[in-house]
């Protein structure tokens, strides 16, 4: 049946889409087996009750019968059948599930089927879709449990539709892409895991020299000419500012593709949201920019303007590089 899906319970009757189907066709004794495990679980629990333990005292009780006095063994009373009406609202809500991801194997007479993606749910759904007949059942019941007359007959007999074929293939589609984005996510958090703490140490030994540099080398607007070195000095303090600003640069894009991919972070920059899936794509973008603007600055290292722009870069990347390591240092 195609989705979404419809579904009407008038207590023994499930109507999905419009198809009435009765819950009486079925074999529903594994639910009358689970009620009666959940009614004993709930009556008992995990404990032999009290009054189990005291019979010796009250020999009369009628809810205990005395079976072997050597071995203080009891047997007590079996929780009631549940009424056709309990199993076919169980059963109810089990197909109900299928809005959930499970697959719902119904054949008249037999036991409903049920699998969930992670239980063998999608291993069946692939096999019908490539046909792969028995050759699958044993991965499926590694998983799903003992082999199912009805998981059986399903591979054996089932024929696909065009339009069977196009949602199942589209369903396949969205689990892999799923199972993708999970690995992703967690070879990024495993990698970012792995180089936390040597990163870290190495970004607040810069951010510290950042510091100290800005500190001690302020932007100069005007230089006297009547001193013939003060260029080369422009050079070098221009020089160390754009050194600091690559490997501050460098520390950012390392950061930013573990914890973005690791799902720690959302990219907010428009340009670097849309690399952010493609390492390669923004390494080579992000590399371009800061060689051309490093490069450029340095090239103008004269100007007073070029000089105040790496001075102002510096400040900026090192405390960008402070805020990371801020972060950085919760997960350590």
């Amino acid at each position: 049946m195609p989705s979404p899906y419809e579904f009407d319970f008038d207590g023994d009757a499930l109507t999905i889409n419009g198809h009435e189907i009765n819950a009486a066709a079925f074999d529903l004794s594994d639910y009358q087996q689970r009620e009666r495990e959940r009614e004993r679980d709930w009556r008992y629990g995990r404990r032999r009750p009290r009054w189990g333990r005291e019979a010796r005292v009250t020999p009369s009780d009628p809810q205990v019968q005395r079976v072997n006095y050597s071995e203080d063994a009891w047997r007590f009373r079996e929780p009631a059948e549940a009424s056709p009406a309990d199993l076919y609202r169980r059963f109810f809500e089990d197909v109900r599930s299928v809005e959930f991801g499970m697959v719902v194997v119904l054949y008249s007479g037999g036991r409903p089927l049920m699998l969930y993606p992670e239980q063998g749910g999608t291993e069946l759904l692939r096999a019908l879709r490539d046909s792969a007949g028995p050759a699958a059942m044993t991965q499926i019941s590694s998983r799903a449990g003992p082999t199912d007359a009805s998981l059986g007959r399903l591979l054996t007999e089932f024929n696909p539709s065009p339009e069977f074929s196009e949602r199942v293939e589209a369903k396949i589609k969205k689990i892999d892409q799923a199972e993708a984005e999970g690995e992703r996510v967690a070879a990024a958090t495993h990698w970012i895991s792995k180089i936390s703490y040597p990163l870290t140490v190495f970004a607040m030994a810069v951010v510290v020299l950042g510091f100290g540099h800005l500190l001690s080398n302020r932007p100069q607007i005007e230089s006297s000419g009547s001193d013939p070195t003060d260029w080369s000095k422009h050079r070098k303090v221009v020089g160390q500012s754009l050194l600091i600003v690559a490997l501050l640069s460098v520390v950012d894009l390392i950061w930013t593709l573990g914890t973005a991919n690791a799902g720690l972070m959302r990219e907010l920059n428009p340009l670097g949201s849309g690399m952010i899936a493609e390492p390669v794509r923004l390494f080579l973008f992000k590399a371009t920019v800061t060689g051309l603007s490093i490069g450029i600055l340095y090239r103008l290292h004269r100007r007073p303007v070029a000089q105040v722009a790496s001075w102002w870069c510096c400040l900026l990347l090192t405390l960008l590089t402070a805020r990371w390591v801020m972060f950085q240092s919760m997960f350590l």
